[in-house]
């Protein structure tokens, strides 16, 4: 089905058209730009990037920490049909590879942070995308600056013109087996998804919205970023460094809209600034990735007067449920009801909807649903039967008509806003030659939301420790999926069938504490 011909760049050229001179993107403080001043430096990445041989359809994979160039490639790709792959700055080279192999970029940016990361894996790679580094001074590869000064600014004509049911970009996420699988997002899941947060929040041009959560993730660049474009508003860039810093920015700039995972709101309530600090500007914040504790929302509301709109959403989905202001205390541990565009059931095993109060899976069809998996057909005609998107998360509705969230059929990890799935770890702990069975499991964590505990079966006769074990595995996954517990058994509890009873274990560390602690930033 053909919706037109109406594309996600376009939004960005009519801003500059209709009001140019207004306020686009800051960056650090150090760089602003103007609709129009952005537009030209997207239309310039939009003719470096076909110069480079990624055309329409082709990859542009991205590893950056957040940018104007993130969002300056992103909507390049808009206007001219190239497909932006958002890579996890915080991933291990191993998975970055399995990546870069599975979408095949013609062209890979990279900030110059990454650069060590980006060495390792071009000697991995047999075929090399066309690399591009942003930022610093030294380097084999081109500099992005430099690299796309000389190209016109003028607007770029893709042919035939885009759509709204073609592919825009592909974000990896997790798969219950550990592999990582690419979700394709079309410009109509993208439109879709910022008119559900408009309409539901009532979003306008006076918003100014602080990106401080990583804009590789669905959660920010779909929260803190493209709804408030889409409605003419602006954004201020910035990493999640400082707390304090960022509570200083916040009152120093009159922001009033901030998406942010909970640990994050938590540290800036923490803050020596927190008394003093004057938020009267801000007409709300959001908190995504992690259930918002109870106590901190109403922290938020009577020392601040703050309230927070939270929600349930999916990179292969954005948003789909939003539980309103003014039910944040009231319905606290629900995630709200489904948005505008989206219908959401809860089934059994059957497919058949199960009444309120009973739990279920979560499936759920709208325009804002991805188009699939990339270059997974199988796993895509599973997730969509019957053309409904089967989440994989268990959930319940009550007799009002709210949704919590109770489990997780794949026992996901959430910690601090990263998705982390058991066999992912469990994978590189029984590579170990020690190691006869793994099994990992979510921890709670006062800060994070839950941590990796992991449980390990040695094989007879091997000798390791559990410092042993994380310096032996802590090159092969991310930082944050590293265990913080390590618990050495003599044997499973399972069922008749030998499956290990994760729920057994899951109790045993429910009322502990990380013990082994990595350093790491959010």
């Amino acid at each position: 089905m053909s919706w037109g011909q109406v594309n996600v760049g376009e939004w960005i050229t009519k801003r500059a058209l209709t009001h140019p001179d207004r306020p686009f993107l800051c960056e650090e403080g150090m760089r602003n730009y103007t609709n129009r001043e952005f537009n030209e430096r997207v239309n310039r990445i939009a003719h470096a990037l076909a110069a480079w041989g990624a055309g329409r359809g082709e990859r542009v994979a991205v590893l950056m920490a957040n940018a104007s160039e993130f969002l300056e490639i992103f909507f390049a790709c808009a206007k001219t049909g190239a497909i932006m792959t958002p890579l996890n700055v915080r991933l291990a080279v191993p998975e970055l590879v399995y990546i870069l192999k599975d979408c095949a970029p013609r062209v890979l940016v990279y900030g110059a942070d990454f650069a060590d990361k980006v060495a390792e894996i071009k000697a991995l790679l047999t075929q090399l995308p066309f690399c591009v580094r942003h930022g610093g001074d030294t380097g084999q590869d081109p500099d992005l600056a430099r690299a796309v000064a000389d190209f016109p600014d003028a607007e770029p004509a893709p042919s035939p013109e885009l759509a709204l049911d073609d592919p825009l970009f592909t974000m990896y996420t997790s798969g219950t087996t550990g592999d990582p699988k690419g979700a394709v997002l079309t410009h109509g899941n993208v439109l879709f998804a910022a008119i559900n947060t408009v309409m539901g929040y009532g979003i306008n041009r006076s918003y100014k919205s602080l990106v401080v959560a990583p804009l590789f993730h669905i959660g920010a660049l779909g929260a803190s970023a493209l709804p408030i474009l889409y409605a003419g508003g602006s954004l201020y860039i910035k990493g999640f460094y400082n707390a304090a810093e960022v509570l200083d920015l916040i009152v120093r700039e009159k922001i009033n809209y901030l998406f942010a995972v909970p640990v994050m709101f938590q540290l800036l309530a923490q803050t020596e600034q927190w008394a003093q600090a004057d938020f009267s500007h801000v007409h709300f914040f959001i908190a995504g990735g992690a259930p918002m504790p109870l106590p901190m929302i109403q922290k938020y509301q009577t020392e601040k007067g703050v309230s927070f709109a939270q929600g349930y959403g999916m990179t292969e989905a954005f948003r789909l449920t939003s539980l309103d202001l003014e039910d944040a205390v009231r319905k606290a541990g629900s995630v709200g009801k489904e948005v505008l565009h989206v219908r959401l059931r809860i089934v059994d095993e059957q497919d058949r909807d199960v009444p309120p109060g009973e739990a279920g899976e979560i499936v759920v069809k709208g325009p804002n649903v991805f188009a699939g998996y990339w270059n997974k057909p199988a796993e895509t005609e599973s997730a969509m039967r019957d053309g409904w998107f089967h989440t994989g998360d268990m959930g319940r509705r009550d007799e009002e008509g709210f949704v919590y969230i109770v489990g997780r059929k794949v026992e996901m990890i959430i910690s601090s806003g990263e998705n982390i799935y058991p066999a992912e770890v469990e994978r590189v702990i029984q590579a170990l030659p020690e190691v006869r069975e793994a099994a990992v499991v979510g921890m709670p964590d006062r800060k994070k939301g839950e941590v990796v505990a992991a449980f390990v079966l040695l094989k007879e006769g091997a000798a390791l420790n559990a410092e042993a074990l994380l310096e032996a595995i802590r090159d092969k996954i991310a930082y944050f999926k590293l265990p913080r517990k390590i618990i050495f058994v003599g044997d499973f509890p399972r069922n008749t069938a030998g499956k290990i009873l994760k729920k057994d274990l899951k109790e045993k560390v429910s009322g502990s504490e990380g013990r082994y602690r990595v350093r790491e930033g959010l």
